[in-house]
């Protein structure tokens, strides 16, 4: 026996070492390989990921710029020299990160262009080839739709994203489009080192060359895609290139090319090699070890035991055991085992009579009823949730039929339930309660429940009886009826939601609820009075508006919240004149209504489905069509009044805010005098200085007559107030150029105003006149937190900081044209 070991150890040993060198070798050598793939895979998402950020920031700049009326006006020559003076500045190019702007009319001519060096930050001469590469792709895209695209111009390559020229409002038919690009440079190709960890490199592959993986198209895609096209590993780089889908023309393909190197691949298989060497030699020398323990350790003692095991008397009442020797050794274990397995024998009938005892605490300690039966159905066990929710006692119950003891009827029909039972009887399959099962306890006290019947067999797999598993299930129908009415209701409104207006249109849309209305609602100025007096005044206004729906229509009217401010109304057999009164009623009902002092205001469309063949969906479109008409023809005048009301709430919450818009205005009048300027422009300049600080209707009160000094969050709430002044004012046609003066009032001569922190020039003229007649009204008044100052010092104050606060220009003339000092 010991040579048959001897030459199976030997044998399988060398083959294990011959088989594991070459396991591990290949293992280890396509792990390092996945483990480069892997980071391969990740330089391509991270090269993804950057080229789809700046994708969208490019395509993000040209749609603000091309859907503005100024740029509309721009590309009908209404404004063009303003447009020009104002916007394609230095400054413009720089802030926006771009390199040129093209306007393009609608016959492809270019109407403006400009090409901004970002080294020099001065606009240049366009690249050689750069116009006729750039004039190419203008020719050969489509003029109406949003191009974010990567392309090569002259001899480098750009961002390129392009967008039609509309006006705000996106009502006026394009006349154009606005082409922006910024230059791939070699910091944005040193950043692209630094994220993969490799170097990048931009070529161009010919079409005629063979080498393109596919065609590349001017159709725009929501985001860039790299598919590798080549992958070249040599001993220390690898090198990887990847076509970029999202190219620009036709006939043209980008290749980016991926270098790094194989320090990671080669180290590793070091690593390998060293320790395949290492393994093997130990291999070999526990081989020969092996030799000399073989018969020491195991020949002997093996038939030592067997000796032994020949011994044994299993017949007799207790059994002898084996010797134990001394140590640890397999031997010594197996003695122990067989010990081990004799003493189970010995108690094996004690464990299963123990383990009876534990099933029946298990039983009884279950968070569930149970119930089992013999095979005639009477009852033998019942724990304790049983005996709760039956009313029955284990004493009660035990020995009755299960029927009486387990009474359970439907809870639509109120009639008796077949016993599940005997369906497990009849069936010998696990069987489960329907739904809405009703349990009648023996006090006649109703629960829902829900359960399981499971038959129990013996070894042969014969049924000896049935064992029922039960539970309350009262919170748990509660919960999905809670859940059930969510899906189907606005929370905030209680109204149905789209989902379920949605369903209730596909089942009423028949012949016998012809004619069937629609009548399709939007609030008016909701964003306006979520930005003015948050968002709580704003769901107040929408719960105003829903209960006057509620309170107007019929019970059988469908109304439903489809969206933020927007409500359907189905009305089935409902004729178009009835719509029409009832939509006269609900207006009438909602002006009485007011929030905040402002009156609430809804835009209504509505038609009517006559006809069988009309499609209704087409039918709602109409309405929604007809209520859009009316918003847009109430909008402007609604956004105005809406203005007014938060400009009055404003004074009345804080007097002292009145006053100190009313002095600023007519500084702002003085000022404007001073500068010859016209009637319309003097109006506009009063105005400004009326509105400047409306964006405080958002502030807490107390923060607005706090006499101490502000935290650093108080005075966060404060530097948003221009924002919010410019969100309100834009809202509106009539204030549309004063949001821009109210949105720049705090800004300073020398750039370390809020919020944008604009400089000099860059500040719009009147927001500067706003800006001094602010701070020189603020010193010469009261505030909460101090005195009024002297003229004599607030006039040193303005010329002090003329030129870092102030526009040096308007601070002087405001000294001496409007006070009559000496500068």
């Amino acid at each position: 026996m010991r040579n048959k070991i001897t030459i199976i150890i030997i044998v399988i040993t060398f083959a294990f070492v011959f088989f594991s060198n070459n396991v591990f070798s290949t293992f280890f050598s396509n792990y390092l390989e996945n483990q480069e793939k892997v980071q391969l895979d990740s330089s391509s998402r991270s090269l993804e990921s950057f080229l789809d950020g700046k994708k969208m920031k490019y395509q993000g700049t040209v749609n603000d710029y091309s859907h503005w009326d100024d740029s509309y006006n721009f590309i009908n020559n209404i404004n063009k020299q303003e447009y020009i003076n104002s916007n394609l500045i230095e400054d413009t190019f720089s802030n926006l990160g771009v390199n040129f702007i093209y306007f393009v009319d609608e016959d492809n001519s270019i109407s403006y262009r400009q090409y901004y060096d970002d080294i020099s930050n001065e606009f240049i001469q366009y690249p050689e080839n750069f116009n006729e590469d750039l004039v190419e792709f203008i020719r050969n895209s489509k003029p109406k739709e949003d191009i974010s695209k990567i392309m090569k111009l002259g001899d480098q390559f750009y961002f390129l994203a392009t967008s039609e020229i509309t006006d705000s409002s996106k009502v006026k038919d394009s006349m154009g489009r606005m082409l922006i690009g910024r230059l791939i440079d070699e910091n944005m190709i040193k950043e692209l080192n630094e994220i993969t960890d490799s170097n990048i490199s931009l070529s161009t592959v010919n079409k005629d060359s063979g080498d393109v993986a596919q065609e590349p198209s001017l159709e725009d895609s929501e985001s860039v895609s790299l598919d590798l096209v080549t992958l070249n590993k040599s001993k220390n780089t690898l090198q990887a290139e990847f076509m970029i889908t999202d190219t620009a023309y036709e006939g043209s393909s980008v290749l980016m090319t991926l270098t790094k190197t194989r320090n990671f691949y080669s180290s590793g298989m070091d690593q390998i090699r060293n320790f395949m060497l290492i393994y093997s030699s130990i291999m070999v020398f526990i081989l020969l070890l092996i030799f000399y323990l073989l018969g020491r350790y195991i020949s002997r003692p093996f038939i030592k035991l067997i000796d032994e095991l020949k011994g044994l008397d299993l017949t007799k009442n207790e059994i002898q055991k084996l010797s134990i020797t001394k140590g640890k050794n397999e031997f010594s274990f197996l003695r122990n085992s067989v010990n081990h397995m004799l003493s189970r024998i010995e108690t094996e009938q004690y464990k299963v009579r123990e383990n009876e005892e534990k099933l029946y605490a298990t039983l009884v300690s279950v968070g569930d009823g149970v119930i089992a039966v013999n095979r005639k159905g009477i009852v033998d066990f019942m724990n304790p949730i049983a005996q709760h929710l039956t009313g029955w006692s284990m004493e009660e119950g035990y020995g009755n039929s299960f029927e009486t003891v387990f009474h359970i009827i439907s809870e639509y029909t109120r009639e008796k339930i077949e016993s599940p039972v005997q369906k497990v009887f009849a069936t010998e399959e696990i069987i489960e309660l329907a739904n809405h099962t009703i349990l009648i306890s023996k006090d006649g006290t109703e629960r829902p429940i829900e359960d399981t019947a499971s038959p129990i067999k013996d070894t042969l797999g014969n049924v000896i009886g049935a064992v029922l598993v039960f539970r309350d299930f009262s919170d748990k129908k509660e919960k999905r009826r809670q859940i059930e009415y969510l899906s189907y209701h606005d929370q905030l409104t209680g109204l149905y939601n789209r989902r379920f207006f949605e369903e209730e249109l596909k089942r009423l849309d028949t012949r016998r609820n012809l004619p069937l209305s629609f009548v399709f609602a939007d609030v008016n100025g909701l964003k306006t009075i979520n930005d003015a007096f948050g968002h709580q005044s704003g769901d107040l206004l929408i719960q105003q508006v829903s209960d006057v729906f509620k309170t107007e229509c019929r019970a059988d009217d469908i109304i439903s919240r489809t969206g933020g401010d927007e409500f359907v109304i189905l009305l089935p057999k409902t004729e178009a004149v009835f719509v029409q009164e009832l939509v006269k009623r609900i207006k009438e009902k909602i002006e009485q209504k007011k929030i905040m002092d402002i009156n609430i205001s809804v835009s209504f469309g509505w038609d009517t489905k006559t006809r069988e063949d009309q499609f209704a969906p087409d039918v709602l479109k109409n309405a929604e069509d007809l209520m859009y008409k009316k918003k847009i023809f109430n909008n402007a005048s609604k956004r105005s009044e809406v203005i007014k009301s938060i400009l009055n709430t404003l004074h009345l919450k804080s007097p002292r805010e009145d006053a100190h818009s009313k002095r600023v205005s007519i500084i702002c009048e003085d000022i404007g005098r001073a500068y010859n300027l016209s009637d319309d422009e003097i109006k506009e300049l009063r105005i400004a200085g009326e509105l400047h600080d409306i964006g405080k209707i958002a502030i807490d009160e107390v923060i607005l007559n706090k006499p101490s000094k502000l935290s650093e969050a108080e005075w966060a709430q404060i530097q948003h107030h221009p924002e919010t002044g410019y969100r309100l004012l834009g809202t509106s046609n009539e204030y549309y150029n004063i949001a821009e003066y109210v949105l720049a009032h705090h800004e300073r001569w020398d750039g370390n105003g809020y919020p944008k922190g604009l400089k000099g020039e860059a500040i719009h003229w009147k927001a500067r006149i706003i800006s001094l007649a602010d701070a020189y009204d603020a010193m010469i008044c009261e505030r909460p937190y101090r005195k009024a100052l002297s003229e004599e010092y607030a006039v040193a104050e303005i010329k002090k900081n003329a030129g870092t606060q102030f526009d040096p220009d308007i601070a002087r003339v405001f000294i001496e044209e409007i006070l009559g000092l000496t500068w």
